[in-house]
């Protein structure tokens, strides 16, 4: 599948890296996808002014007591985020999530893009304040 996305590159945290110009880097491609992924891991719903659908609001999930029937809504969450985008094999998606010490749950994602066998992979944390992409 070709993506023919581009967008300023930025670090874990979302903030632009500069070239040593000081100009903007750009990202393309599926670089630019997995990019994207993970900027709306880490957003609420509502946030994005011109896509109030974009996020995962996994902090939804947060403050609650965590069993079974929470873990399921939340890898339910993820997976139909992820199922909205035309470029992931929705049936490779799979999700692990963790119950680390100190209230912490982690969260495993692995897919595949449309047409290649290669697994992504990323890891999430996520406390009482934040989602963090690791």
């Amino acid at each position: 599948m070709i993506i023919n996305e581009t967008d300023i590159m930025m670090d874990l945290t979302g903030q632009p890296i500069p070239l040593a110009s000081g100009a903007e880097s750009l990202v393309t491609g599926l670089d630019c996808l997995i990019q994207d992924i993970r900027n709306e891991a880490v957003t609420t719903e509502g946030e994005c002014f011109y896509d109030t659908s974009y996020g995962w609001s996994l902090l939804d999930f947060a403050h609650r007591e965590y069993d079974e029937l929470e873990k399921i809504g939340l890898q339910n969450r993820i997976k139909e985020k992820l199922a909205k985008r035309k470029e992931i094999n929705q049936r490779s998606i799979c999700i692990t999530i963790t119950q680390l010490p100190d209230d912490i749950i982690g969260i495993h994602l692995e897919f595949k893009i449309k047409n290649s066998d290669i697994p992504y992979l990323m890891d999430l944390s996520m406390d009482g304040a934040e989602v963090t992409v690791l």
